[in-house]
């Protein structure tokens, strides 16, 4: 599984470039400034579900945190929480895609500023 997502782009460059036609240079940055939170409370919801085997909690965080990345342009980050919400069988095999998810957030967090940087 990891390796198909590897293949998947840690950034949609369109959706940022959509993005970055919206807004000005400090509106996106801050935008973009939000995801981590985003990302972090989703993450920690899906650990809680992880924690207490309950499948549907760790869908519905999963969904929210699919909706955000797919905003903020974050594609990797998306897929991996639409796996989650919609494709993995078993808070099992939920748990031990967890590295992978703690991983990627990291990835893109470290990347979204600078893609903000970055000129229209």
């Amino acid at each position: 599984m990891s390796d198909q997502l590897e293949n998947i782009p840690l950034l949609d460059e369109d959706q940022i470039g959509l993005l970055r036609e919206a807004l000005d240079p400090d509106e996106l940055a801050g935008m973009l400034s939000e995801l981590p939170l985003a990302a972090r409370v989703a993450r920690e919801a899906i650990e809680l579900a992880v924690e207490s085997e309950q499948l549907e909690a760790a869908r519905r965080a999963a969904h929210v945190l699919k909706g955000a990345a797919s905003s903020f342009g974050a594609a990797r980050l998306a897929e991996i929480a639409r796996q989650i919400e919609l494709e993995l069988p078993s808070i099992e095999v939920v748990d031990g895609i967890m590295p992978l998810l703690i991983e990627t957030i990291a990835k893109t967090t470290a990347a979204l500023p600078l893609e903000a940087r970055k000129p229209a």
